[in-house]
């Protein structure tokens, strides 16, 4: 065979073909392309769903945590409302070691305990005019509060025997704190009486200035130069009146004053960012210390 014949024989990819390949091409490329945007969106709806349902899980574990010790008919409620709650946020509680002669100041055990009893809690350090509560009464389900002001904070000066039951070593007898109060306990406050330290606090439903709606926190001290935060996002976002409290009394009906509040319905509601129409809700019941 001739090289003229050869070349003859070995045409191109003609106009038709190359057409057809293109359009293949551009199939399977488009429906590729359909399944990674489905894909992206799915995993993009599930992690809001993941976010919302996280949201609305940390409002209700902090609420819970904040309000089942309170005991209203004691003063613990300042005041109640459908998206706001205002009340005595615990510090720190312990038990008193020893009471001082001019019955000013007392000392608690150390934190840490060799024994790892926990006797004594720090949540918040507190500071000079947070308010000191002691248990007037050997019971923690009955009895009152005295109400004391701390007049300064927390010291590490003074000792609590090994003698009052609550250190068993030389070491943690030395660890104690001292917190000094005004006015002076009553005579009838013995060593091993409870206390606790608290500070007005609050939690509301507010609108950020990215409008958007969170839980928010903030508490009052009057010893400061500005007595309150400014409110501090604790989760979020939630959907518009995404936080509902309902105050109910021992009966079950809608409590006549915040002193009589037995239980506290709460219904969170996070924002969707993916799907505005569908929410991630999460309702439970918060059973007050009455």
């Amino acid at each position: 065979m001739s090289v003229s014949a050869r070349h003859l024989e070995r045409r191109g990819t003609s106009l038709a073909e190359m057409t057809v390949v293109i359009v293949l091409l551009a199939i399977i490329g488009s429906a590729t392309l359909s399944v990674v945007i489905r894909q992206e969106r799915f995993y993009r709806a599930q992690a809001s769903a993941i976010d919302s349902r996280a949201t609305v899980r940390d409002a209700v574990s902090v609420l819970e945590s904040e309000l089942r010790a309170l005991t209203p008919s004691d003063g613990d409620l300042y005041a109640t409302t459908a998206n706001a709650i205002e009340f005595r946020s615990t510090l720190a509680q312990s038990a008193i070691c020893t009471i001082s002669p001019s019955r000013r100041s007392v000392t608690i055990p150390p934190e840490q305990l060799a024994s790892g009893a926990p006797i004594t809690w720090f949540g918040t350090r507190p500071e000079a005019g947070d308010t000191l509560l002691v248990l007037a009464s050997d019971s923690t389900l009955g009895g009152s509060w005295r109400r004391h002001v701390l007049t300064s904070a927390p010291s590490s000066s003074g000792t609590c025997p090994t003698s009052s039951g609550l250190t068993a070593t030389a070491a943690e007898a030395a660890n104690a704190m001292t917190l000094s109060l005004d006015p002076p306990l009553d005579s009838a406050i013995e060593p091993g009486t409870l206390l606790r330290v608290v500070r007005r606090a609050r939690y509301e439903l507010y609108r950020a200035s990215d409008s958007r709606w969170y839980l928010g926190y903030f508490d009052c001290l009057s010893t400061r130069a500005t007595p309150c935060n400014v409110v501090q996002p604790v989760s979020g976002p939630f959907a518009p009146g995404g936080i509902q409290l309902s105050y109910l009394d021992a009966t079950g009906a809608t409590a006549a004053d915040r002193w009589h509040v037995a239980r506290i319905d709460l219904l969170a509601i996070a924002e969707r960012r993916v799907a505005p129409d569908t929410l991630d809700s999460l309702a439970t019941t918060i059973a007050l210390r009455n």
